[in-house]
């Protein structure tokens, strides 16, 4: 993960990056972090390569909340967090489309369950390309242009929004190398993309103009992974 952190107080950054150094020593996930003491300086020199940013709301100059919405301009999906000493500026936060904001000094168990939320904002908002040894050959399709995966007789048929593409394979294959991306299981021949389940409809989950059945067996799940995936959880 690729993370900055902008804030002014060196004390607080300090502190952010102990939290930091300790949860992935936890979770033994590799990460990379540059902190920035300016929010114009942060602006200027941004190249769209993080993940996650971690940002003060009270900084002077230009403030955390200012420069946020500059970032929306450049970066409309990179997951934003504020920290703040002043709770009454944080539900601004959410005008920029924050996932959430941290009160200072930072607890470490605060810290933790943000984190961990930023994991799952960033892995909603990620991508992959996908290479499939489909009956034409070797084709490469990024998991978000995927509808669904139905599998029939041996073979998983990718639905795109333009084509449908024949790998022979499990079903279980593909659900490995997919749910990671926001996929969930709809039933035991059917695996869906959360983002373009545009509703449900009695026993089927419509997915962009297509009807895919939910099993009674997979619905309680199916229906769990897309509450979560709604409320980006």
């Amino acid at each position: 993960m690729r993370i900055a952190i902008v804030d002014d107080s060196p004390v607080d950054r300090v502190q952010l990056l102990e939290c930091l150094t300790k949860y992935f020593a936890e979770t033994k996930t590799e990460y990379e972090t540059t902190c920035y003491e300016d929010a114009k300086d942060f602006l200027e020199n941004y190249h769209y390569t993080f993940d996650f940013i971690i940002l003060d709301i009270d900084m002077p100059g230009l403030s955390g909340i200012n420069a946020a919405k500059i970032l929306r301009e450049k970066d409309p999906n990179v997951t934003l967090m504020f920290v703040t000493k002043m709770p009454q500026y944080a539900i601004e936060a959410y005008s920029v489309e924050a996932m959430d904001y941290m009160l200072k000094p930072v607890s470490y168990p605060d810290f933790c369950l943000k984190m961990k939320k930023a994991e799952r904002y960033i892995l909603r908002n990620s991508d992959a390309p996908i290479l499939l040894q489909t009956t034409e050959g070797k084709l490469t399709r990024n998991a978000s242009q995927i509808l669904y995966v139905e599998s029939r007789q041996h073979y998983l048929y990718y639905h795109t929004k333009n084509e449908c593409l024949k790998v022979r394979g499990k079903l279980s294959d593909a659900s490995g190398t997919l749910l990671p991306y926001h996929f969930a299981r709809a039933g035991e021949s059917f695996l869906v993309n959360l983002s373009h389940v545009k509703g449900l409809d009695g026993a089927d989950v419509l997915v962009d103009g297509d009807r895919v059945p939910v099993s009674r067996r997979y619905r309680t799940q199916f229906l769990s992974a897309f509450t979560r995936y709604m409320g980006g959880f």
